[in-house]
């Protein structure tokens, strides 16, 4: 693999370590989590998505920020009535409280806790509130996606695959907390008995996406990206990729809902799946490199 040091001192700086890789999964496990919820529309899954939303939420603005200094300037802003509607974190910050927001609120109602009129209870229940909350969930999912593609230099993550890798990924965690909770007795059964099929396909094509995503990289023409490519397949971040992702998170999880439906090997595939999603967020953030300067 070419060692880019030789090019630029900024080699390491894409490096945005595992509280980034933490809350876009995070993000992702809730945001397609309210997705799915859409059909299944039970508390546990709602209290998932509600914890992952704000602790995914909580650890973007701390690697930004003090995590005091967001209210007041949100306040600062309000005030003035002055926004910056041409930042992407700006907007993915305001999808980001939307999100927490809207599932905290649906949480407490579950709860009865604040908000226990039947007048909210009869909103929860309602289609259009759902649908809307799947809306958001995806938005935010394909934001967090997005936000990488906009890295300027790091060559390797300027492609809409991320987005597409990034839903189809979340959607495996959240199938995987699905099935989890299906397991522990805390979902009914009955209501997600397409989590199998569904788990299935999703990662085949989480699988193609990841394959074409490599490929695309290492055909580029940039050699930040394929200096990328080339740390995943074989370099520094091989062991994560092709062990944590592709095997344990992928092929393992896809081979077990082919053979059985047996709870304890259900949860063993639904773990997996998890933490797969995790290191793959993880594995493409560590693999970035910037575009070296040549003067």
């Amino acid at each position: 693999m070419m060692d880019l040091s030789d090019f630029t001192a900024q080699v390491q700086v894409a490096h945005w370590g595992w509280t980034i890789a933490l809350f876009l999964w995070l993000v992702g496990l809730s945001g397609m989590g309210m997705f799915l919820n859409n059909w299944v529309r039970e508390k546990a899954l709602v209290y998932v998505c509600t914890v992952a939303g704000i602790l995914g939420t909580l650890l973007v603005v701390s690697h930004l920020a003090r995590l005091l200094n967001l209210p007041m300037a949100a306040i600062n802003s309000l005030l003035a009535m002055s926004f910056n509607f041409g930042s992407w974190m700006f907007i993915g910050i305001c999808l980001l409280v939307v999100q927490c927001c809207a599932t905290l609120f649906y949480s407490l109602v579950f709860a009865g806790v604040i908000f226990k009129s039947e007048g909210c209870r009869k909103l929860i229940q309602r289609d259009c509130f759902n649908r809307a909350l799947a809306a958001i969930g995806v938005a935010v999912t394909i934001y967090s996606g997005f936000l990488l593609t906009q890295a300027v230099g790091v060559t390797l993550w300027n492609t809409a695959l991320i987005p597409l890798l990034w839903i189809m990924s979340g959607m495996a965690s959240s199938i995987g907390a699905i099935e989890l909770l299906m397991v522990t007795g805390r979902l009914p059964e009955e209501k997600v008995f397409w989590s199998r099929r569904t788990a299935l396909w999703v990662e085949v094509v989480e699988l193609f996406t990841i394959f074409a995503f490599v490929h695309v990289a290492l055909s580029s023409t940039s050699a930040a990206a394929r200096a990328g490519a080339e740390a995943l397949v074989s370099g520094p971040q091989a062991v994560m990729f092709w062990v944590g992702v592709i095997v344990l998170g992928s092929i393992i999880p896809l081979a077990l809902n082919l053979i059985t439906r047996s709870h304890k090997v259900l949860a063993v595939s639904a773990t997996l799946g998890i933490i797969g999603a995790l290191l793959l967020r993880a594995s493409v953030l560590f693999a970035g490199y910037y575009e070296p300067v040549l003067m």
